[in-house]
């Protein structure tokens, strides 16, 4: 007994007796409370760290990419200079060359004819020398043109703005031509100037006039004695 006393001791145990016989009663030491405190807080430990032998589950984050963020940019607005649209000439420049004119005078008015020839020549028409009508006396003025020639029609055209317009009307020119002797020389427009227009300036017959319809035939009038022009 006294061996194994001593053994419980050593152990850190103390043996006390009890009043009924024999006995023996543990009491720990504070080294073997230490040593308690150990081990449990190692299985505590193995525990958390769990057990047994398959393989620890292990479980990945992926962090969430980030949202992208959309910039809208405000630009100052776009001004549009104006438009300038020129202004579209209402009067056409006439065509005076391509052509030669010959005036046939059937007004009243003895050596109106020549007159017209100068002024139409101040403002770039190439004229020849003016004649007379066969036409006899007309109170509107008539103009005639050769087919033959490219330019002729539209210098006759010229002739009608410059004279007035109004109630002159153009044709083509016949065979004979409506002068004195049936011819016009070099000339591919002819004038047939009559009362309407006699001995007025340009600047006073230009645009002055009602504007006319279409292009027309022009029908001849009986003959009548027409003034001469010479």
């Amino acid at each position: 007994k006294l061996a194994s006393v001593r053994v419980v001791k050593a152990a850190s145990f103390d043996l006390t007796a009890s009043g009924r016989g024999p006995s023996v009663r543990l009491k720990p030491s504070s080294s073997s409370v230490a040593w308690s405190a150990v081990v449990a807080a190692g299985v505590l430990l193995l525990g958390a760290c769990g057990g047994g032998d398959g393989d620890a589950s292990s479980s990945t984050t992926v962090a969430a990419a980030p949202t992208p963020t959309t910039v809208v940019a405000t630009l100052p607005p776009t001004t549009t200079p104006p438009t300038t649209v020129a202004p579209v000439p209402t009067t056409l420049a006439p065509v005076t060359e391509g052509a030669k004119v010959i005036v046939a005078n059937a007004s009243s008015i003895n050596g109106a004819a020549g007159r017209l020839s100068d002024r139409l020549a101040s403002v770039g028409f190439s004229m020849v020398a003016p004649t007379n009508s066969s036409e006899g006396q007309l109170e509107v003025t008539k103009i005639y043109f050769d087919p033959e020639n490219d330019a002729a029609a539209a210098v006759a055209e010229s002739l009608r703005a410059i004279l007035g317009g109004g109630d002159i009307a153009i044709a083509e020119v016949g065979v004979p031509a409506p002068t004195s002797d049936g011819e016009m020389g070099e000339a591919t427009v002819l004038v047939t100037m009559g009362n309407d227009i006699v001995d007025l300036p340009l600047d006073q017959l230009v645009n002055t006039q009602a504007p006319a319809e279409n292009v027309s035939d022009v029908t001849s009038v009986p003959a009548t004695t027409a003034p001469s022009d010479g």
